[in-house]
């Protein structure tokens, strides 16, 4: 479907993340020149590590960066590939919305719970940090931010990319590993240094290959971009971490927890996930992990 040359790809993905370093400079261009309007050149600097640390600011900058790359990346799908934005999204005629809740709802009852578990066993990892009077600005943010960061995400990965890889090879799980390992090390900076950055990258491998599963199995990004938009403020509203790439947020509980305590709960709710959703239909998992080509079968 769609013109797929290779240099289309090259152009969407530089022009789809490109977009976000251009918008990034921009954002720091105008608010060093209000600073300086504002209180002059003397307070440029202290005022910048001040909002550089400020979580909002951050939360803010992501949506305003992941908005201008979804924008960029349905230029590129429609008019340099030349194909409907939907197919990224399923193979049917329409997107199946209650496919989203289920994948929300479910990830949410399953991070729940898991939360629960592992606060019995040492509720001294987790403090309550909820303040009504940054809450409330927080979820509105999250409300708006997430949805478009976390779909965008799967419909660039999952949807776009692993269609590409998929173009390449027959077998089901190379572009599985290949788009998991990619979206993987897109995250390798979502520790707070580079001696806690393997640690998001395993885990992202983790959910990025267990949400691959999930697209594959059901012909659609609908319940992966449920559970990825739910993952996403759930780590940023409910129980949050210092140690994450938005650092101190004034979420409702945080923890204190390992990485490798991280990695484990992703691990845990990867499983129970893809166990629950293919629990009538294990033929589809069986033809995700097949290796001979699909004209073969």
């Amino acid at each position: 479907m769609g013109k797929n040359s290779w240099w289309r790809y090259i152009v969407t993905i530089v022009a789809t993340w490109g977009i976000q370093g251009i918008v990034g400079i921009l954002v720091a261009v105008l608010f060093v020149v209000f600073l300086i309007m504002q209180n002059g050149i003397s307070a440029v600097g202290l005022n910048i590590q001040s909002i550089q640390s400020n979580s909002m600011f951050l939360v803010a900058l992501a949506l305003v960066g992941f908005a201008a790359s979804y924008f960029v990346f349905y230029l590129c799908t429609r008019f340099l590939h030349q194909r409907p934005f939907i197919s990224l999204f399923t193979t049917k005629s329409q997107i199946n919305w209650a496919r989203m809740i289920k994948g929300a709802v479910l990830w949410f009852l399953i991070l729940g719970m898991l939360t629960l578990i592992f606060y019995l066993i040492n509720p001294a990892s987790y403090e309550v940090t909820f303040n009504p009077s940054t809450f409330g600005m927080l979820l509105i943010l999250s409300l708006i931010t997430f949805p478009i960061q976390a779909s965008f995400e799967e419909v660039f990965f999952r949807g776009y990319l692993m269609q590409g890889v998929g173009l390449l090879s027959k077998k089901p799980i190379v572009p599985l590993l290949a788009t998991s390992f990619l979206f993987g090390f897109g995250h390798i900076m979502n520790g707070t240094g580079m001696t806690l950055s393997v640690f998001p990258l395993i885990e992202t491998v983790i959910i990025g290959i267990a949400l691959g599963i999930i697209t594959l199995g059901e012909d659609g990004i609908e319940t992966a971009i449920g559970i990825h938009v739910m993952n996403n403020l759930y780590a940023v509203l409910i129980v949050s971490t210092p140690d994450g790439i938005f650092g101190n947020l004034p979420s409702i509980m945080m923890t204190s927890s390992s990485p490798s305590g991280d990695i484990l709960t992703t691990a845990a709710a990867a499983v129970i996930a893809v166990i629950i959703i293919f629990w009538n239909k294990k033929d589809k998992l069986r033809d995700i992990f097949r290796w001979e080509d699909a004209e073969h079968n």
